[in-house]
């Protein structure tokens, strides 16, 4: 049986000269992660300097054994005694980026072993269906190809705490911007990791909300916004975009009719949209899953680096339509988006359709209870904005040209409505200076 892979005299060397010279631990951080080490207690000291370096302390033999000491690690790993020696036996620091290397090799393989072993269990056991195999091994295999240290690992609130202080300190915006004054100011903007569920009748500008914010993130943040398309065909969404920028009516582009006057304009939309990172896919709803675009964002993500925006239209869209419980099947998908959010540390927007049954009520406006096989959404998702135009049922409103957004949720904000112009037919969004109580 072979050997597990490990070079313990490497670990050593690191250590050792992470407490002898101030400036190693500068030259393996970005190398190495805790876990590579083999041995535990030379991770664990690791972790004391990467802790010590966060708060800007300096890092040799007392700092680290008050610093393990204070966390009930000292005896563990062997006490002052085994530092000391790791220290002695350290003879230079120069080649320290070379030994990390060695030390990350070893540890990828390591984990290629662990994987392969898994992956042996997963194709063995046939109760798994085919479809699921591939998709585990593929996210498997994918991320023995990272070399970051595991996004969730669970750590002490002291240990979270320097990066919720650093936010702090810094000051920035947390989420990203709509554009949108009102809204912004009731929802905080996009915020990461969060799951926002857009809802509204049919007609009543779901796509169009959904086109305009990765469009807004697409120009104005320059982030890959990745946009799956279960209810539209790629062209018909190209063409709501090249709406949006030439200020053509999106149904005549739909139908190709395009005046000689609007040439110009339209070949200036084409000009600006070629630029923007927005990825569509227009993959039936039946091969549409969360399996699925898990792949297709760990692609998109290793090409193209940190995600703006996923946007998917429409939720009710997936998932087995004729299913018993279609409720508990909805549930199911809201509650795999709001993983993917986390996953991928970025915002995931979907789309959703409201009941049939606000037609019948006086007020027409929806509540989050009015989502058609709401399930769980209103408990997975972080933010719901439910869409009301007036003049959708009442043609000679005074609201014409203006959209209702309700934040009806909002897990870390305010809740209220807002007002904004809206063309229904580009699809162009602007702030009024005017709420509705």
């Amino acid at each position: 049986m072979s050997e597990i892979p490990e070079n313990i005299a490497a670990e050593s060397a690191i250590i050792g000269g992470i407490i002898l010279d101030p400036n190693a631990l500068d030259r393996v951080i970005d190398i190495l992660v805790p876990e590579a080490f083999y041995i535990n207690a030379h991770s664990q000291i690791y972790k004391a300097a990467l802790a010590l370096n966060q708060v800007n302390k300096p890092i040799d033999i007392i700092t680290i054994t008050t610093w393990l000491n204070d966390h009930h690690q000292l005896e563990r790993i062997g006490g002052t005694a085994y530092i000391a020696q790791l220290v002695d036996r350290t003879v230079s620091t120069v080649n320290i980026d070379l030994l990390a290397e060695l030390v990350m090799e070893k540890y990828q393989r390591r984990r290629i072993l662990q994987v392969a072993t898994e992956i042996d269990e997963l194709v063995k056991d046939t109760t798994i269906e085919l479809t699921t195999v591939f998709s585990e091994v593929e996210s498997k295999v994918f991320n023995l190809t990272q070399n970051n240290q595991e996004k969730f690992q669970p750590q002490t609130i002291g240990e979270c705490l320097p990066a919720a202080f650093k936010s702090l300190e810094q000051g920035l915006e947390p989420g990203l911007k709509t554009g949108l004054i009102d809204l912004d100011s009731l929802m905080g903007g996009l915020q990461r990791k969060d799951l926002i569920v857009v809802a509204g009748r049919a007609s009543m500008g779901k796509t169009w909300v959904g086109c305009y914010l990765a469009n807004y993130v697409a120009h104005h943040y320059e982030l890959p916004v990745v946009f799956f398309s279960a209810e539209m065909s790629k062209e018909q969404l190209v063409k709501r975009f090249l709406a949006m920028h030439s200020g053509i009516d999106s149904q005549r582009l739909i139908n190709n009719k395009v005046y000689k006057r609007e040439w110009e304009a339209l070949s200036s939309a084409v000009s600006v949209l070629s630029e923007l990172p927005i990825i569509i896919d227009d993959s039936p709803a039946a091969l549409q899953n969360p399996m699925r675009i898990r792949s297709v964002l760990r692609r998109i993500q290793k090409e193209r680096g940190e995600l703006g925006l996923v946007v998917l239209d429409y939720i009710q869209k997936l998932g087995d339509r004729a299913a018993r419980n279609r409720a508990q099947e909805i549930g199911k998908l809201s509650g795999a988006f709001k993983d993917i959010a986390k996953e991928f540390n970025v915002t995931f927007l979907a789309l959703a359709q409201i009941n049939r049954g606000v037609e019948s009520q006086s007020n027409k406006r929806p509540t989050i209870a009015d989502i058609k096989d709401s399930g769980d959404i209103e408990q997975d998702m972080d933010i719901g904005l439910l869409l009301y135009r007036d003049k959708y049922y009442n043609p000679e409103t005074s609201n014409k040209g203006k959209m209702e957004i309700n934040v009806a949720k909002n897990r870390n904000g305010a809740t209220g409505t807002c007002v904004v112009l809206f063309s229904l037919e580009t699809g162009n969004f602007h702030n009024v200076l005017e709420k509705v109580s």
